[in-house]
């Protein structure tokens, strides 16, 4: 169906096979989830063809195979969206797709529906296959406002922090960009897994809300493999990666100041926290230390688990319960942050900093922080990014990190910006 590249073609092969099948999807109004884990080359493409986008438990021990997103702030439900995977392929970096899953089978009317859409994207593949897509383009704003709105909640945070409202809050901001019918998705996420080999890179498609979410994420929130090992990190701390000239600097090199150096470790006391309040003693602390994140270097500390050896064989689920949103997204202790930010930050975060990935393919689940994401809705690609506020925070370099985040996709999707 899909094996026969033009000779021509200007994508890569798994590239131009991704895209048939995800412009397939989206012609039907299937919800779909692209993704590609760090450090891996196979890239998997998920499609609901049955349901739709379904409202669920975030429970890890009973879902079945599929690709969950939450918001950053989940309803009084504490509902997630799950996209049921009814078709999964796995896209290698040579050789044809394979089926990986195919719950419904061959038969089923919409299974047909989406093989015949496939067959059609193809062809016009086929007859387009020199056409590139255009760039995200930046919108004229008053940047100066923005600035300043944002350095005064900074200050407003630091405040707060004196007088003892909370320990930390992570501030965030969105910029604004444009983007023509041409633009592909698709190619914009094979750049995106090529420029950022240790990120989870996503694309995925929610056809209700009419958006689709790209992103490259640094962050794990829960990974439970199919061997019961259980693994999460925190991850804070920021600062350029590379010189002006583009020249990496080396990790021996880097040196981190006291105010990074608290924000991480108030990030890791928020997991060992979560620990004690399920009893569980018996876990690795590996860290902090200096890891590479596209543009930025950060503070890393990993925690694993053996939930065989501790007999706590739902250990992902309960912790994805306790740990969302992290004080890496949101500030601690948890309640008063969140106050401040709802009265402060003057946006909806949507789904930027809540949680996206696999769940139960293979027998593993794989959650990553929806970080270094925007939304592509209408014409309009909204990037987020945020900073974490501590005592020591500076209004000028905390609007100067958002900036740096932003640049993680925008220096591969809109170098003109």
């Amino acid at each position: 169906m899909i094996d026969s590249q033009p000779a021509d073609c200007s994508i890569t092969s798994l590239g131009y096979q991704a895209e048939v099948l995800w412009e397939a999807a989206r012609s039907l109004g299937f919800p779909a989830a692209l993704w590609r884990l760090p450090n891996q080359e196979k890239i998997r493409l998920l499609i609901s063809v049955s349901e739709g986008v379904n409202h669920r438990q975030p429970d890890l021990d009973t879902l079945p195979s599929g690709f969950m997103v939450s918001p950053f702030a989940t309803n009084a439900r504490n509902e997630v969206f799950f996209i049921e995977g009814d078709i999964q392929f796995l896209l290698l970096p040579e050789g044809p797709v394979q089926v990986a899953e195919n719950r419904l089978g061959e038969e089923h009317p919409s299974v047909k529906k989406f093989y015949n859409a496939a067959e059609t994207a193809r062809r016009q593949k086929t007859a387009d296959a020199t056409a590139q897509s255009t760039w995200l383009h930046p919108v004229p704003t008053n940047k100066d406002i923005q600035k300043e709105s944002f350095q005064g909640a900074v200050v407003q945070a630091v405040e707060a922090i004196r007088q003892k409202q909370f320990d930390k809050v992570v501030l965030s901001r969105t910029r604004v960009l444009t983007y023509t019918d041409d633009f592909r998705p698709v190619k914009a996420f094979t750049r995106l897994t090529s420029t950022y080999p240790a990120a989870f890179v996503s694309l995925v498609y929610l056809p209700e809300q009419q958006e689709v979410w790209l992103g490259a994420s640094p962050e794990t929130l829960v990974s439970q493999d199919a061997g019961g090992l259980f693994r999460t990190a925190s991850l804070a701390g920021t600062q350029v990666a590379r010189t002006e000239a583009g020249t990496l600097l080396p990790k021996g090199e880097v040196r981190w100041g006291q105010k990074e150096i608290e924000e991480q470790a108030l990030v890791s006391r928020y997991i060992v926290e979560c620990f004690k309040k399920i009893r569980l003693r018996e876990y690795l602390e590996k860290g902090p230390k200096t890891v590479l994140a596209g543009n930025l270097y950060h503070l890393r500390t990993d925690f694993e688990v053996d939930t065989g050896v501790v007999n706590f064989p739902e250990l992902g689920t309960t912790m994805l319960r306790l740990l969302h949103p992290t004080s890496a997204v949101c500030g601690m202790p948890k309640e008063p942050a969140l106050r401040f930010l709802t009265a402060k930050e003057g946006y909806d975060r949507s789904l930027y900093s809540g949680y996206l990935g696999p769940v139960n393919v293979e027998g593993e689940s794989h959650l990553f922080v929806n970080l270094r994401t925007m939304r592509l809705a209408g014409g309009v690609a909204t990037v987020f990014a945020g900073a974490g506020i501590t005592e020591d925070s500076e209004p000028q370099r905390e609007w100067e990190e958002t900036e740096l985040k932003c640049q993680t996709l925008l220096r591969v999707l809109a170098p003109e910006s």
